[in-house]
Protein backbone atom coordinates (compact mmCIF):
# COMPACT_ATOMS: atom_id res chain seq x y z
CA UNK A 1 0.00 0.00 0.00
CA UNK A 2 2.72 2.58 0.79
CA UNK A 3 4.26 2.15 -2.67
CA UNK A 4 0.87 2.46 -4.34
CA UNK A 5 0.02 5.56 -2.30
CA UNK A 6 3.19 7.33 -3.51
CA UNK A 7 2.18 6.75 -7.14
CA UNK A 8 5.24 4.56 -7.73
CA UNK A 9 3.22 1.39 -8.34
CA UNK A 10 1.48 1.09 -11.68
CA UNK A 11 -0.37 -2.01 -12.81
CA UNK A 12 -0.33 -2.95 -16.49
CA UNK A 13 -3.68 -3.23 -18.19
CA UNK A 14 -4.52 -6.71 -19.45
CA UNK A 15 -6.88 -7.61 -22.21
CA UNK A 16 -7.38 -11.19 -21.05
CA UNK A 17 -5.07 -12.60 -23.75
CA UNK A 18 -1.38 -13.39 -24.04
CA UNK A 19 -0.41 -9.82 -25.03
CA UNK A 20 -0.87 -6.50 -23.33
CA UNK A 21 -0.17 -3.39 -25.36
CA UNK A 22 1.01 -0.45 -23.31
CA UNK A 23 0.95 2.32 -25.89
CA UNK A 24 1.57 5.19 -23.47
CA UNK A 25 4.81 3.52 -22.37
CA UNK A 26 5.77 2.31 -25.85
CA UNK A 27 6.04 -1.41 -25.26
CA UNK A 28 4.13 -4.68 -25.26
CA UNK A 29 4.12 -7.49 -22.72
CA UNK A 30 3.65 -11.19 -23.48
CA UNK A 31 2.31 -13.20 -20.56
CA UNK A 32 3.43 -16.82 -20.13
CA UNK A 33 2.44 -19.36 -17.48
CA UNK A 34 4.15 -22.56 -18.67
CA UNK A 35 7.62 -22.16 -17.19
CA UNK A 36 6.54 -20.27 -14.08
CA UNK A 37 3.21 -18.66 -13.44
CA UNK A 38 2.81 -15.02 -14.51
CA UNK A 39 6.11 -14.65 -16.36
CA UNK A 40 6.15 -11.36 -18.29
CA UNK A 41 8.22 -10.92 -21.45
CA UNK A 42 8.57 -7.27 -22.50
CA UNK A 43 8.77 -6.31 -26.18
CA UNK A 44 10.25 -2.87 -26.79
CA UNK A 45 10.90 -0.80 -29.90
CA UNK A 46 14.38 0.63 -30.31
CA UNK A 47 15.45 2.55 -33.41
CA UNK A 48 12.52 1.06 -35.32
CA UNK A 49 13.39 -2.52 -34.34
CA UNK A 50 11.30 -4.62 -31.94
CA UNK A 51 13.31 -6.54 -29.34
CA UNK A 52 11.83 -9.09 -26.93
CA UNK A 53 13.35 -10.24 -23.66
CA UNK A 54 12.84 -13.99 -24.14
CA UNK A 55 13.33 -14.80 -20.45
CA UNK A 56 12.78 -18.40 -19.44
CA UNK A 57 10.34 -19.13 -22.28
CA UNK A 58 13.25 -19.27 -24.74
CA UNK A 59 16.41 -19.14 -22.60
CA UNK A 60 18.96 -20.04 -25.31
CA UNK A 61 19.20 -20.31 -29.08
CA UNK A 62 19.05 -24.08 -28.64
CA UNK A 63 15.56 -23.70 -27.16
CA UNK A 64 14.10 -21.98 -30.25
CA UNK A 65 12.77 -25.19 -31.87
CA UNK A 66 9.27 -25.71 -30.50
CA UNK A 67 9.69 -29.07 -28.71
CA UNK A 68 12.72 -27.92 -26.71
CA UNK A 69 11.43 -26.75 -23.33
CA UNK A 70 13.16 -26.81 -19.98
CA UNK A 71 12.75 -29.99 -17.95
CA UNK A 72 11.53 -28.11 -14.90
CA UNK A 73 8.74 -26.06 -16.54
CA UNK A 74 5.72 -26.23 -14.25
CA UNK A 75 3.35 -26.72 -17.21
CA UNK A 76 5.35 -27.99 -20.22
CA UNK A 77 2.28 -28.44 -22.44
CA UNK A 78 1.31 -24.83 -21.75
CA UNK A 79 4.88 -23.80 -22.55
CA UNK A 80 4.59 -25.46 -25.97
CA UNK A 81 1.44 -23.48 -26.79
CA UNK A 82 2.93 -20.23 -25.51
CA UNK A 83 6.20 -20.78 -27.37
CA UNK A 84 4.34 -21.50 -30.59
CA UNK A 85 2.35 -18.27 -30.28
CA UNK A 86 5.37 -16.19 -29.23
CA UNK A 87 7.76 -17.57 -31.88
CA UNK A 88 5.22 -17.07 -34.66
CA UNK A 89 4.55 -13.52 -33.46
CA UNK A 90 8.31 -12.81 -33.37
CA UNK A 91 8.95 -14.33 -36.81
CA UNK A 92 5.96 -12.54 -38.39
CA UNK A 93 6.93 -9.17 -36.90
CA UNK A 94 10.73 -9.34 -37.28
CA UNK A 95 11.20 -9.27 -33.50
CA UNK A 96 14.72 -9.92 -32.23
CA UNK A 97 15.05 -12.13 -29.14
CA UNK A 98 17.39 -11.12 -26.33
CA UNK A 99 18.60 -14.38 -24.74
CA UNK A 100 19.61 -13.81 -21.13
CA UNK A 101 20.66 -17.41 -20.38
CA UNK A 102 22.70 -18.09 -23.54
CA UNK A 103 26.43 -17.79 -22.86
CA UNK A 104 27.29 -17.50 -26.58
CA UNK A 105 24.32 -15.98 -28.44
CA UNK A 106 23.16 -12.63 -27.08
CA UNK A 107 20.47 -11.79 -29.64
CA UNK A 108 18.88 -13.79 -32.46
CA UNK A 109 16.61 -13.07 -35.39
CA UNK A 110 14.15 -15.71 -36.53
CA UNK A 111 12.94 -17.18 -39.81
CA UNK A 112 10.27 -19.63 -40.87
CA UNK A 113 11.41 -22.95 -42.30
CA UNK A 114 9.68 -26.17 -43.33
CA UNK A 115 10.47 -27.43 -39.80
CA UNK A 116 9.02 -24.37 -38.05
CA UNK A 117 10.56 -21.19 -36.67
CA UNK A 118 14.35 -21.35 -36.42
CA UNK A 119 17.28 -19.02 -35.68
CA UNK A 120 18.13 -16.93 -38.71
CA UNK A 121 21.03 -14.81 -37.49
CA UNK A 122 22.94 -14.26 -34.25
CA UNK A 123 23.90 -10.76 -33.16
CA UNK A 124 25.74 -9.03 -30.34
CA UNK A 125 23.92 -6.45 -28.23
CA UNK A 126 26.29 -3.69 -29.33
CA UNK A 127 25.21 -4.31 -32.95
CA UNK A 128 21.63 -3.32 -32.19
CA UNK A 129 21.90 -0.78 -29.35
Amino acid sequence: MPIEETGSLNFLPTSGGQFSFVDELGFEVFYADGHTEKQMLPVISHKGQKIAFAGDLIPTAGHVPLPYVMGYDVRPLTTLKEKDLFLNYAADNNVLLLLEHDSVNEVVSLKRTEKGVRVNQTLKCDEIF
